[in-house]
């Protein structure tokens, strides 16, 4: 075809032809020619109009320096990790977006590959824009176009979460552009790829919370970390991005989608693309491509707090004072010189900052607690045969449960090893930490830490001291008030005893009667307070300390006889063991170590209180126990059984637990298959201190025994204290000797009354026997006479018979022959 019009163009068939086709030349030619001037006149015009339309738009928009522009890309919140003592993660401070940063070159290439091919596949190609994107991109928006292909760079998408909004607007593009060109100069190519990887968001994790980063989404999904996320894994998560919250697997509340297909094909996209790219061979490809991906899903997971509650609510209220305290301290202000009301008001201000900054910051908080032990406490709190037969009372229409609370401390250190907030209703805690804010009265688990070592420092008494346990009554605090007369568990009285029999079995009026006696009520509270233990202006001279009225938290209460296990030295306990921050530690815990009493006084009380597992009131904890070693303890009970306690130690841990009712109007009952109040404390005592035991032997050190230091003497262990009631027991003594000696001699007479009167009645006997043989004898005798007697005259009857027959014959033979 070509050719015959070029032959007709050459050889027309006529001049009027070639005249009309010259013609139609010139013409088609001129408007060929004004088409396109009006063409590239458009152009110009729509080229100015549009640089025009895109300087308006960012006119007023101040260009940032570069190094401006690199602090605010790589500043993105990370998230504050909770650390076990013993190094293991518990969570994270409680936010709403977990984030986990991680460097670039240690991401597994498939998610860069995997990302660049969906995202940006010229990357290291372009300066931070790519004009045909972009332009596509704008008409698809102008036009309203449903078919969306994305014009926006890696860099472009950096920009727009760091730098600007979601707004959705020609102006936030045409700015974001701009920025994005700048910051192509400001950093390289690596340096925003990593922030990239660290701000992207990626939906939701397993425990349903917002998840930003790469790191955070390999932990949160698939339970790994970014750098070992293999293919399918890579393609998964590099396809969300694009739309994070239909695309995630999880529901907010970290539930598993019931349809996850979307995202399934998402990843299928994405390895496609990694494919066209040359970034997967063919064999990985359909490996990848085929691979349930859904089986790598981790399962919902609860939430730190779920699992450990009382933990991260303190950590997160101790870390929050601490950094409050640190940001105060960096701005140079010195508290002591504000007014109360300003100081509250600063405070404030800073904690807020402080609950901020640990939600976005990526602070590391450690702790002291050992993951095994803290986890073995909490098992005697979650069974329900551990309480009491009215395990629920009622009061103002809100019902009670019977509590428990426990915690264990390091004795050298003032560590907190694990503690027991509430007992598991149900399985599930409560709000309310008992272990560190349940002030309740100790009862006379006061006497070892109040009571004897101070008399025993004043001289007043040894173990070995005689007290009187009888009746007794102290005067009550205040003008005007009665006696309060003392009593025993029990109401009974014992009589003279020693100072370890009274400790031993935790008896009161011998308590009473020496803290009286020593009366140095003021300076004795004064060491309770010098422990952190809180005593009311009121208590500070009131004799009923002596019986535990004071009030205090297990924590405190714990520390106190740790301070004996430590020969006297007090250390105040912590959990908060470190704060790392941006690759600094701002805090490091160093406790206050106090000296409360000598290591002679604190031995000596030591000492007794062995006594106390062996033969005393915690007998049925000993029974129980199975943990080896040198311990020494002490139990407590307050009127009315509203409180219970059992406070245990060797030479390295000291476990304190207390029973009872959050409301103290309630008591602790016995029986109904339970058994006594006590036994019940008793028995999460000994069942705590079995657990933790087991779970971490090493933290016992169950060989270590509590070693009489050189100040404590033999004169020590020997009734040599000045405790006036000495002369009392003298003569008490001596009355009951004197008593005992008239008793013995009563006992004597009465002996020889009745020796004397079995002589008489043996005589009488024996008389009366001799009377009876003597009657028997002559009876006897006459009967053998008169036998005799018998005997001779038959004899002579028969001698007069026979002689009689001899002369009848003769008399007979006389007559014959006369006749």
């Amino acid at each position: 075809m070509l050719q015959k019009i070029r032959d007709l163009w050459n050889n027309p068939t006529s001049m009027k032809a070639r005249r009309y086709a010259n013609v139609i030349y010139d013409v088609s030619w001129n408007v060929l020619l004004l088409t396109i001037i009006s063409v590239v006149l458009i152009g110009f015009l729509g080229a100015g109009i549009g640089v025009g339309y895109f300087a308006s738009l960012v006119k007023d928009m101040p260009t940032p320096a570069y190094k401006t522009m690199t602090s605010q890309i790589n500043t993105y919140t990370s998230t504050s990790n909770i650390y076990f003592g013993s190094g293991e993660r518990i969570g994270n401070y409680t936010t709403d977006e977990v984030r986990i940063p991680i460097p670039v070159e240690k991401v597994s290439p498939y998610v860069v590959d995997a990302l660049l091919a969906t995202e940006d596949v010229e990357f290291y190609e372009h300066d931070g824009v790519v004009p045909k994107a972009t332009l596509r991109a704008i008409l698809q928006e102008a036009t309203g176009s449903e078919d969306r292909t994305g014009g926006s760079t890696l860099t472009q998408q950096l920009i727009k979460n760091q730098m600007l909004t979601n707004e959705v607007s020609f102006e936030r593009k045409a700015k974001e552009i701009l920025l994005a060109l700048r910051l192509e100069k400001a950093m390289d190519k690596d340096e925003i790829l990593n922030a990239y990887l660290n701000v992207v968001s990626f939906g939701r994790n397993s425990m349903g919370r917002n998840i930003s980063g790469i790191e955070a989404a390999a932990n949160g999904v698939f339970n790994t970390s970014a750098e070992k996320l293999t293919l399918p894994q890579a393609a998964f998560l590099a396809g969300i991005p694009k739309n994070p919250f239909f695309y995630t697997p999880y529901y907010q509340g970290g539930v598993i989608k019931e349809d996850v297909s979307g995202a399934v094909n998402r990843m299928k996209t994405v390895l496609n693309r990694m494919y066209v790219a040359g970034k997967i061979t063919q064999e990985e490809y359909d490996a990848a491509y085929n691979y349930d991906i859904t089986q790598d899903f981790m399962k919902t997971q609860s939430k730190p707090r779920d699992k450990y509650p009382y933990v991260i609510d303190e950590a997160e209220l101790q870390t929050r004072q601490i950094v409050t305290d640190y940001l105060i301290k960096q701005d140079g202000i010195n508290v002591n010189d504000l007014e109360p009301k300003e100081l509250k008001e600063i405070e404030s201000s800073y904690a807020k900052r402080a609950h901020n900054m640990l939600r976005q910051g990526g602070f590391n908080i450690h702790l002291t607690l050992d993951k095994k032990i803290h986890e073995a406490m909490q098992q005697p709190a979650k069974n329900a045969g551990n309480f009491g037969p009215n395990q629920y009372v009622k009061e103002n229409d809100k019902t009670y449960p019977e509590q428990t609370s426990s915690i264990m401390i390091e004795n050298k250190t003032g560590k907190v090893l694990g503690f027991v907030g509430g007992r598991y209703v149900n399985g599930k805690p409560d709000d309310l930490n008992r272990a560190f804010y349940a002030n309740r009265q100790i009862a006379s688990t006061a006497k070892p830490i109040l009571v004897y070592p101070n008399a025993i420092e004043a001289g007043l008494i040894t173990p070995a001291t005689v007290v009187v346990d009888e009746k007794y009554s102290y005067q009550l605090t205040g003008p005007g008030q009665d006696e309060k007369p003392v009593s025993n568990e029990g109401g009974n009285f014992r009589g003279p005893v020693t100072v370890r029999e009274a400790l031993k079995l935790s008896l009161n009026v011998p308590a009473v009667k020496i803290y009286e006696e020593h009366n140095q009520k003021y300076a004795d509270t004064k060491k309770l307070v010098d422990m952190g233990i809180p005593v009311s202006e009121v208590n500070r001279n009131a004799s009923s300390m002596a019986l535990g009225v004071g009030e205090v938290t297990p924590v405190k209460l714990a520390s106190a006889y740790a301070m004996l296990a430590n020969y006297g030295e007090h250390v105040d306990p912590y959990l908060v063991e470190r704060i790392d921050y941006q690759g600094e530690t701002i805090y490091e815990a160093n406790p206050k170590k106090t000296r409360i009493y000598s290591d002679r006084t604190s031995y000596l009380v030591v000492d007794m209180l062995r006594d106390v597992f062996t033969s005393g009131t915690a007998t049925y904890a000993n029974s129980l126990f199975n943990v080896p070693g040198d311990w020494i303890g002490k139990t407590g009970t307050n009127n009315d059984r509203k409180d219970s306690y059992l406070i245990g130690s060797n030479p390295e841990v000291t476990l304190a637990v207390w029973s009872g009712y959050d409301t103290q109007l309630a008591t602790m009952q016995n029986g109904n298959g339970y058994g006594q109040y006590y036994q019940r404390t008793q028995r999460i005592w000994s069942e705590t201190m079995n657990l933790a035991y087991a779970a971490n032997a090493d933290a016992f050190n169950v060989n270590a025994r509590f070693k009489q230091p050189s100040s404590v003497t033999a004169k020590d262990f020997k009734d040599s204290g000045s405790f006036s009631e000495k002369k009392k027991v003298e003569e008490k003594e001596k009355e009951e000797e004197e008593k005992k000696k008239e008793e013995e001699e009563k006992k004597r007479e009465a002996e020889e009354a009745k020796e004397e009167a079995e002589e008489k009645k043996q005589e009488a006997a024996a008389d009366a026997a001799a009377k009876k043989k003597a009657e028997e004898e002559a009876r006897a005798k006459a009967e053998a006479e008169a036998k005799k007697k018998a005997e001779e005259e038959a004899k002579k009857k028969a001698e007069e018979e026979a002689q009689q027959e001899t002369e009848q014959p003769a008399e007979e033979n006389a007559d014959s022959d006369g006749a």
